[in-house]
C-alpha cells in the first residue's frame, strides 16, 4: 500500500512539473475587442452596416459608408465623435434653403417673388413681423390678404 501511495504521488509530481508554467490564466476584462459595427444611415453614398476599428469615428464611419451625397448636412455632426459600438448615425440633408423665401427675413423684393403676393401684401408681410415674428408658416394666414388659398400656393415655397 506503501508503494502505490509513493507511486501515486511520484506520477502526481510528475504531471504536474511538466505542465507547470504552460497555464496562465487570463482576465477577460484585459481583452478588448479590435473592432466594431456601426449602422450608417441618411446622405452617405452607401448606406448600411460597416465594421470599424475600436477607436472609430464618425469620419471613419462616413468613409466607411462611401463618403458623403451632395445633399449631406453635416453641421450638427461631431466627425471626431468616437462611435459606441451598435450605433446608428444618421446624416441629415441640407434643406435646399436656395429656393426657400424666408418669411421672417427676406425683403420686400424677394417676398414679390412668390406666387400671389404682390408689393402690398409683401409689404403687410414685413409689418406684420415687425410686430412679431412668424412662429409658424401657417401665422402667415394672419396676414390680411393671405387665405387658405394663397397660403396652399406659397407653403412649399416658404420658410421661416
Amino acid at each position: 500500500m506503501f508503494k502505490r501511495t509513493l507511486l501515486f504521488i511520484m506520477g502526481l509530481s510528475l504531471i504536474c512539473f511538466v505542465y507547470y508554467g504552460r497555464y496562465q490564466p487570463v482576465s477577460l476584462d484585459l481583452v478588448k475587442p479590435s473592432t466594431k459595427e456601426v449602422e450608417v444611415k441618411g446622405e452617405v453614398k452607401n448606406p448600411g452596416i460597416v465594421t470599424l476599428k475600436w477607436e472609430g469615428t464618425a469620419e471613419d464611419a462616413i468613409e466607411e459608408a462611401g463618403g458623403l451625397t451632395n445633399n449631406a448636412d453635416i453641421q450638427s455632426i461631431s466627425l471626431i465623435e468616437q462611435l459606441s459600438p451598435d450605433t446608428v448615425l444618421i446624416i441629415p440633408s441640407v434643406q435646399d434653403a436656395k429656393d426657400l423665401v424666408s418669411i421672417n427675413s427676406a425683403s420686400l423684393d424677394e417676398l414679390d417673388t412668390l406666387p400671389g403676393v404682390g408689393p402690398s401684401i409683401a409689404q403687410r408681410i414685413i409689418d406684420y413681423r415687425k410686430e412679431q415674428p412668424f412662429r409658424s408658416l401657417e401665422d402667415l394666414k394672419d396676414v390680411k390678404g393671405i387665405g387658405d388659398k394663397t397660403f396652399e400656393k406659397l407653403k412649399e415655397q416658404i420658410c421661416l
